[in-house]
């Protein structure tokens, strides 16, 4: 009777500081953590290291260093490399400070994002506590090393550069951004948010030499051009390369000194829950202690992760690939077959042949077209090396290589990828692409640093035409969809003929532009049009269908 009383005490508290302080607030409270205690070795050089490096003058590859302590952060190109090394505390402080302007970019970015996939206040109000109330247990799934190297981070962050401090705590704050890939994926089917699209294809081949990845993530511009490359030498473990971003411990792109490449794609499984162990925090495991496949899949068994993810594994030195499909439920592997292996958005094992979440990913979502073009153009390259790899990673043709466009989501680069990398595995090097979308020059690093003596992979030829189109076209594109939903028939035609002259073979310009257009003669034809250009999703291709059951 007393343990009900005291539980009946604890929730009209937690009732009570709701209405009084709103669902974000409340979560926030419960969800907040002090952060542990550390314990850093003085840094030589804080204010060089509070100073980011002046921008690189054009045409020169490697700028000025920022210092603190040994760890500094340079320009190489268009991309920032952060060199860290000693103990992972000192360095996660020396990492808040040389990257906290880039963290305070990525949280002021993520906002503007979520209001856009969340346009209801009181939803944005409602996830933000269901979230943070769901989170409260999240610090027991780090080790207790990882939670120091946080803390550490957010020191540096929140003495530096935080401008979020009054709103939260930093320590807080960066704890769950290390979920952030994870949280992202259980909102995907929450019927308030409009989710964003997933669309993430890497390919191995060459005797499992060669590797090309591209991560596509819509959480703001900034995850594509704020990416930071990172050359880790922690006081225990491997070295190693990873590409990411400011203020994250963990990782989703990266290469070893055993040679060993890791990668994530996410994926679908039904039985996914809402806690467990970040999987960038397994990535960042993998790469710093497992030197073999068989070591990092011992890793993968044994964390608990709470959403699925495909982990692209690769040896240089076995000359084996592996995708560990990995779920909150079981593991799956799946072994290279004839000199090639391609990573979409979802399993393959019979691990997960009767998922129904699986199996919905595939009917409705566009990994399967981008899976068989990926299959396609492997088979197809010759020879095969980075700049192959590269070449496909750019792709936007779709099935039979025939032209839907861009921006269309069942190709493999629908330019929205937040980072490119290729990777020669056995020679351990990889290759990073400036801004944007992978379709930038591809910088060379291996895990000591930047590579200026190798040679860099240069622009896609469409570089220049997406650079002047593509921000422009996106802008009338919704501007478009908002004069449809108010009615303005006038609006919307002369912004949907605008985008079909632009884009002349895209399925959604030619769908909006039949439902602008004044006559059913016109209307059919360019629904007939739009239905012939690949439309992405099954959601895309009923639309259009139920239009053309509307228009005589």
């Amino acid at each position: 009777m007393v343990r009900v009383l005291r539980w009946l005490v604890a929730w009209s508290l937690v009732m009570s500081a709701s209405v009084l302080l709103g669902m974000p607030a409340t979560g926030m409270i419960l969800a907040a953590r002090r952060p542990p205690p550390i314990t850093l070795t003085p840094l030589p050089d804080l204010v060089a290291s509070r100073t980011p490096p002046r921008p690189v003058v054009s045409g020169s590859e490697l700028g000025p260093r920022s210092y603190a302590g040994a760890c500094y952060r340079e320009q190489f190109g268009q991309i920032i490399h952060v060199h860290l090394q000693g103990r992972a505390e000192d360095f996660g402080y020396a990492q808040g400070l040389l990257s906290g302007d880039r963290i305070a970019r990525i949280e002021t970015d993520m906002m503007g994002v979520f209001v856009s996939r969340v346009p209801s206040f009181w939803a944005r109000h409602l996830l933000l506590g269901l979230v943070n109330w769901n989170d409260r247990t999240l610090a027991r799934y780090f080790t207790d090393a990882e939670l120091r190297e946080i803390a550490a981070i957010t020191q540096g962050h929140g003495e530096a550069h935080d401008p979020y401090l009054e709103v939260s705590p930093s320590y807080g704050r960066g704890l769950q951004y290390h979920a952030l890939h994870d949280i992202s994926q259980y909102l995907i089917d929450n019927p308030l948010v409009h989710p964003p699209q997933i669309g993430c294809t890497a390919v191995v081949a060459g005797g499992a030499r060669m590797v090309g990845r591209l991560f596509d993530f819509e959480g703001g511009e900034c995850f594509d051009v704020d990416k930071i490359v990172y050359s880790v030498a922690p006081q225990d473990g491997h070295r190693f390369i990873s590409v990411c971003w400011g203020g994250m411990a963990g990782a989703v792109t990266g290469l070893n000194d055993a040679k060993l490449w890791v990668s994530i794609n996410a994926a679908a499984t039904s039985g996914q829950t809402f806690i467990g162990r970040p999987i960038v925090m397994v990535v960042r495991d993998i790469l710093q202690h497992a030197a073999t496949i068989d070591q990092a899949v011992a890793i993968l068994t044994q964390a608990q992760v709470f959403v699925s993810d495909g982990v692209l594994l690769v040896s240089g030195v076995e000359h084996r690939a592996v995708v560990a499909e990995k779920g909150p439920r079981g593991m799956g592997l799946r072994e290279m077959q004839d000199d090639c292996l391609v990573l979409t958005n979802h399993f393959l094992t019979a691990q997960w042949a009767d998922d129904h979440a699986n199996q919905v990913r595939i009917r409705d979502g566009t990994t399967a077209a981008r899976y068989q073009r990926a299959e396609v153009l492997l088979h197809r390259a010759t020879p095969l090396d980075p700049a192959a790899m590269l070449a496909i990673c750019r792709d936007h043709l779709g099935s039979g290589g025939t032209d839907v466009g861009f921006g269309n989501r069942s190709t493999i680069n629908a330019w929205i990828g937040a980072h490119l990398v290729v990777a020669d595995v056995s020679a351990g090097v990889i290759w990073v692409c400036e801004p944007w979308h992978g379709l930038g020059r591809a910088l060379p690093f291996d895990v000591d640093g930047p590579r200026p003596d190798l040679i860099s992979l240069p622009r896609a030829p469409d570089y220049d035409f997406m650079v002047r189109t593509l921000v422009p076209y996106r802008a009338d594109l919704e501007a478009c969809k908002k004069a449809l939903h108010r009615g303005d028939q006038i609006a919307a035609a002369a912004l949907s003929a605008s985008l079909v002259a632009r884009n002349p073979n895209s399925f959604e310009a030619c769908g909006l532009a039949a439902l602008a257009a004044d006559s059913p003669q016109a209307r059919r034809a360019l629904l007939l049009r739009a239905q012939s250009l690949q439309p992405a999703y099954a959601s895309d291709r009923a639309g259009i269908a139920a239009a053309l059951a509307k228009t005589p």
